[in-house]
């Protein structure tokens, strides 16, 4: 077992949800303490108004680099409302944060021409963030499009479902091969906080999960399965009669991401743009993620009838979009040297195969529309890798 965390760090009524729970069920698996740190009501990271994003936040994301990153999703957004003909298109956000790709999708949009009817629903979980979005779009909301739902829709529609880091956030399982055996890591009481020990994994699902990627852990090698990302794909395929789902985010293909040489697994805890393995430090007040399998969210789309229709890094997709060009534009129009600069360096984080744009990957997938070129997928597949052959649903 880890040593205990110190109880005067965390969020009291985080700590107290979670230890309550532990008294009353016994030790909980890791995916329910994360659920509780970040998505407890009214108390978790995500669900209170704080300042996340940003340089008083805990981390970046690309959306807050640079409003290009949102001009050129745009742009993707509207070829694959072309796609889809001219009927009316919905653009589905889930997980805004605060609202900057929103705001920056959302502006280019109005603006675009030759596009169908369309509105943009951000679906979102936490009230406390719902409010921050309508304060930062206010400028737009004018335009009658923007629109809220706590869920995704339960009518098929036709559109495009998009999140940008939105998949890593999701509660993980964590295990751990143990004397030749896969076993998971629980959390319990320990002192005046909690502390990880370890037992027969919760459920065969676990073990079936690493089965069907061909992955067998190495000893004392430790891992985390997302099997919410499971449910939430096949939700997101239920959720379209036709169109597109654009997945943004960190991680890898199985085979990578499920390699011996990552011998603690990807979790980390963000805090103050610090990160580390500290998961039981700041219970409620720092961010918890890990890497996404985009091999198994790839398969769990074909049970939605989700066929891919490409995988790309963040570099290619955006360079495939225009980012070149665009930047010219950008640095062209730079009033002075400073702002040159700034641009630069906004532009560099976005696109640098070193950074950002090789970690962050794009997952496009497609349903009751054939094959579409799209532009973000023009470069080819870049560092990206491959997904591996398809798998039975």
């Amino acid at each position: 077992m880890s040593d205990p965390s110190d109880a005067s760090e965390h969020d009291p009524e985080v700590l107290a949800l979670i230890r309550d729970e532990i008294a009353r069920r016994g030790a909980i698996t890791f995916a329910r303490f994360m659920e509780l740190a970040l998505y407890a009501p009214g108390a978790g990271y995500y669900m209170r108004d704080a300042e996340r994003i940003g340089p008083r936040g805990d981390y970046y994301t690309s959306s807050n680099l640079h409003p290009l990153f949102g001009e050129l999703i745009a742009k993707q957004l509207v070829q694959m409302a072309e796609r889809l003909g001219p009927l009316p298109v919905t653009f589905i956000e889930q997980g805004a944060g605060r609202g900057a790709l929103a705001f920056d999708i959302v502006h280019a949009l109005v603006h675009a021409t030759h596009l169908p009817a369309w509105r943009y629903l951000i679906v979102e979980r936490s009230p406390a963030m719902i409010a921050r979005q309508r304060l930062l779009l206010e400028p737009v909301l004018a335009s009658g499009r923007v629109e809220w739902a706590d869920g995704l829709p339960t009518e098929p529609l036709d559109g495009c479902v998009l999140s940008n880091e939105l998949v890593d956030a999701f509660p993980v399982h964590r295990v751990v091969q143990k004397d030749g055996r896969l076993q998971e890591i629980f959390v319990d009481a320990a002192g005046e906080g909690v502390a990880e020990r370890v037992d027969t994994p919760s459920t065969p699902a676990l073990a079936a999960y690493l089965d069907r990627v061909g992955v067998t852990l190495d000893e004392g090698q430790q891992a985390e399965i997302n099997l919410a990302a499971i449910d939430w794909m096949r939700a997101v395929g239920r959720s379209l009669r036709r169109g597109f789902v654009l997945t943004i985010d960190y991680g890898y293909p199985a085979d990578e991401l499920y390699d011996s040489s990552r011998r603690r697994g990807t979790l980390l805890a963000y805090h103050q743009h610090r990160a580390g393995e500290a998961f039981f430090e700041r219970i409620g007040r720092q961010d918890l993620t890990a890497h996404v399998d985009f091999t198994t969210l790839a398969w769990a789309g074909r049970g939605a009838d989700l066929e891919v229709e490409g995988f790309a890094d963040q570099t290619s997709f955006l360079l495939g979009l225009g980012a070149h060009d665009a930047a010219e534009r950008l640095l062209a129009a730079a009033t002075d040297a400073a702002e040159r600069e700034r641009t630069l360096a906004s532009i560099r984080g976005l696109l640098d195969p070193h950074d950002m744009g090789r970690l962050f990957k794009v997952l496009i997938q497609r349903k009751g529309v054939p094959p579409s070129r799209l532009l973000g997928l023009s470069l080819g597949s870049g560092r990206a890798g491959r997904l591996g052959p398809a798998t039975a649903r």
